[in-house]
């Protein structure tokens, strides 16, 4: 099973080389931050916020990818470059003297915990990694990126107007800079490390290397190479043409031309280079406007790179999706032993695959007709006909004989393709080798037809012993009759055509009642639809068969055996079905299953049937993250009426108990007896803890009413202890022991109580 980046790192603490690899990356993404924190503060604007904020990309990732430790290595960066800001002019010791570490911490921790409070509880909640070639992840990206940079931004800039450092009227414009700077940075990064960085995190923390080094890696490095040398290009011709012609004021029109070589990178390359593409397209323009001065435009250029981020992004994920599906289909041709076949109109081959197509050394363009053997094909004229009707085709035997090989026959299946105005372009389909079946069937044919000889010579001394077999079947007859089985005969139909004495006393059929009814008819209406289905898989094979129902009539349960009967000549068919009461039996089981699951007093589930009962719970709570809870109930003064009154009034006491708890519990929701005066309950799908809460009250509530008894009234009180998951325990063991804690608490606090537990 492949664990996460962070399961991983949990893990490499318990390994020199792994912790060592794992430092070194930290050491790597610090240098990194810092690099691109200083690449984007060349294009400040008013000295405080970057049109295009790369380290938004590496801590949106960093915080998605290692979660907790994620945001220490992200604090880490962040600090440890508003150190290097504020110290850079003046020394450390003034540093710290004066208000800077204030904006140390609300300036560069404060957006971090604003990105950290989205991205946590995300990845918590996403299971499964990023895949952008599914739509719902790449939307679900894009909502978490525009939320965790709102989020930044209003943080970061709601402290500068805190601070005084800016006015309201620079905040409406230093706010949708900064928004869409995070943004922008994080569509341009973070796709790029989900895609082609993060997979590799786990192999490189195991086993020291990158995967790309040993799979395939001189492909992908070509693959980017082209991709690099694309984008260079396009950037030249977009910007070098119109500076040229002193066209500078319309850059960011012409900028959107850049998504034509985008575009053809994703299509060509997929989702790895486009978001390469994109990184490196964006770099260009962030170049460009610092060397031609268009930060009066960033604005405009920011939206164009908002456009190529998501051109990129989810036009790469969709020729993804695509080739996934392309694998998918040529590796299921490869290994397939049938022959995969396309033509064109006039029948020629354009496309072969499978072993068949290897086995076959078929070549590409060939016309499907010399492919055929010489001599008579039955259904030569069938395939003739629906070629000439441009009609699809089925189980069709054709011979055929590629290239240096021997004559094969094959079942050929085919489907017409047409064009857009509805002409033939040719036919699709599947060809299965069935020469093999052939001569087992002409083989089979052999014997048959040996046998059928050898029993004519002997048809006449058979009509001598003709008398002993009427005798036998007499015989057969009184058995059949007197059999403690029901025995039933079906036609070839599975129509009933004989039932004997036994089978009319279980169906609660006559024979003339039972004549032409299938076997469904005897069936009960809550078990035919399983009968059905087991039936029509099982009723043409050869062997022994078992299926246990209820009959219709009877409501019996019975186990029937069969076996399908048949003659190659036709004198034997149908169905011997067996049918055996099992009612005893199974009620015998049930009354086992009960007293091995249930209180014999008060009918309620034992500690066992509890303990499956809290498993089946928390994890229909897991599946659909809801919350579930456990009541411990331990009865006050149960004692003094056991002795006071007898056992059998603490009997009677008990049942009472009994049913004043499952008054007030769901259907879904189990009370259970865990013995002596001890009770249990199982809440599902709790909204919220008041629910768990208010049950528990109601059942004190009840519990203090007086108890009818024989002997007189009698008065107990109880003491509950409430469990909660998860906010208590995550495992079956833990919250019951949570429950049963909280109930000695309520005890120990004066009785009569409900208490929670409370971790103590």
């Amino acid at each position: 099973m492949n664990n996460t980046p962070d399961q991983v790192v949990t893990a490499s603490l318990l390994s020199s080389g792994q912790r060592r690899r794992f430092l070194l990356l930290c050491g790597i993404y610090l240098v990194l931050w810092q690099v691109a924190w200083f690449s984007a503060s060349l294009l400040d604007r008013f000295g405080i916020v970057s049109p295009w904020y790369l380290p938004a990309g590496l801590r949106f990732c960093c915080l998605l990818v290692f979660g907790w430790r994620g945001l220490l290595l992200e604090l880490t960066a962040d600090l440890l470059c508003g150190l290097l800001q504020f110290s850079m002019p003046i020394d450390l010791a003034t540093t710290f003297l004066s208000d800077q570490p204030y904006w140390l911490l609300y300036g560069w921790v404060a957006p971090v915990l604003a990105y950290a409070a989205v991205l946590l509880p995300l990845r918590r909640w996403m299971r499964d990694a990023w895949d952008f070639s599914r739509p719902a992840h790449s939307a679900l990206f894009l909502a978490t990126a525009l939320a965790a940079s709102t989020l930044a931004a209003l943080v970061g800039t709601f402290r500068m107007v805190y601070t005084d450092f800016l006015t309201l009227a620079q905040w409406s414009t230093i706010l949708p800079v900064w928004l869409i700077g995070d943004f922008i940075g994080i569509l341009t990064l973070a796709p790029l490390l989900l895609v082609r960085v993060a997979p590799g995190l786990q192999h490189y923390l195991q086993q020291g290397r990158w995967p790309s080094l040993q799979q395939s890696g001189a492909a992908n490095g070509s693959v980017d190479l082209r991709t690099t040398l694309i984008v260079l290009m396009a950037l030249l011709l977009v910007f070098g043409i119109p500076w040229s012609l002193e066209l500078t004021t319309h850059f960011p029109l012409i900028a959107l031309l850049l998504l034509l070589p985008l575009a053809w990178v994703a299509l060509n390359y997929g989702l790895r280079s486009a978001v390469l593409a994109v990184l490196l397209l964006d770099s260009g323009l962030v170049l460009l406007i610092a060397l031609f001065d268009q930060s009066d435009q960033a604005l405009h250029y920011q939206l164009v790179m908002i456009a190529i981020a998501l051109v990129g992004l989810w036009l790469g994920g969709a020729v993804e999706a695509r080739n996934r599906i392309l694998r998918r289909y040529r590796d299921f041709a490869r290994v397939s032993n049938d022959l995969l076949w396309e033509t064109d109109a006039e029948g020629r081959l354009r496309e072969a695959s499978g072993r068949l197509a290897n086995r076959s050394a078929l070549s590409l363009g060939q016309s499907w007709r010399s492919l055929l053997c010489q001599g008579s094909q039955p259904h030569l004229a069938a395939l003739e006909k629906a070629l000439c009707e441009q009609q699809p085709f089925h189980h069709l035997e054709i011979a055929f004989q590629g290239a240096g090989d021997r004559a094969r026959w094959v079942q050929l299946n085919g489907l017409p393709l047409r064009d857009e105005s509805g002409e033939l372009s040719g036919y699709r389909g599947t060809a299965v080798d069935v020469s093999r079946s052939r001569r087992a069937k002409a083989l089979l044919r052999s014997y048959n037809k040996d046998l059928f000889e050898k029993v004519e010579e002997r048809t006449q001394s058979l009509k001598q012993t003709n008398s002993e077999l009427e005798i036998k079947e007499r015989r057969l007859q009184v058995l059949l009759a007197a059999a403690p089985v029901g025995v039933l005969e079906l036609d070839d139909a599975d129509c009933c055509r004989y039932l004997n004495v036994n089978g009319c006393a279980l169906t609660g059929c006559t024979p003339e009642q039972a004549q032409g009814r299938t076997i469904l008819d005897f069936v009960h209406p809550d078990d035919r639809s399983y009968v059905e289905f087991v039936w029509e898989i099982k009723r043409q094979s050869p062997d022994v068969q078992l299926l246990e129902f209820r009959l219709k009539r009877s409501n019996l349960w019975c186990a029937a055996y069969w076996i399908k009967l048949s003659h190659p000549d036709q004198t034997m068919d149908g169905t011997i079905m067996v049918l055996t009461n099992t009612t005893a039996r199974r009620q015998q089981d049930e009354r086992l299953w009960t007293l091995a699951h249930h209180d014999a007093l008060t009918e309620l589930p034992n500690r066992n049937l509890f303990r499956e009962r809290i498993g089946q719970a928390l994890a229909h709570a897991r599946r659909r993250a809801s919350g579930a809870a456990v009541l411990w109930i331990d009865l006050d003064g149960f004692k003094a009426v056991n002795d006071s009154l007898g056992h059998a009034a603490g009997d009677v006491l008990l049942q009472q108990v009994a049913q004043r708890l499952k008054s007030r519990i769901r259907e879904s929701d189990t009370v259970a007896r865990m013995g002596g005066d001890e009770f249990a309950v199982i809440m599902t799908d709790i909204a919220e803890p008041g629910m768990a809460l208010q049950v528990a009250t109601e059942m004190l509530a009840s519990l203090a009413e007086p108890f009818a008894l024989a002997q007189g009234s009698a008065h107990i009180t109880g003491s509950i202890g409430v469990a909660l998951y998860p906010q208590h325990a995550d495992t079956a063991e833990a919250l019951t022991q949570c429950a049963d804690m909280a109930m000695y608490s309520a005890k120990n606090s004066g009785k009569n109580q409900v208490q929670v537990w409370n971790g103590e």
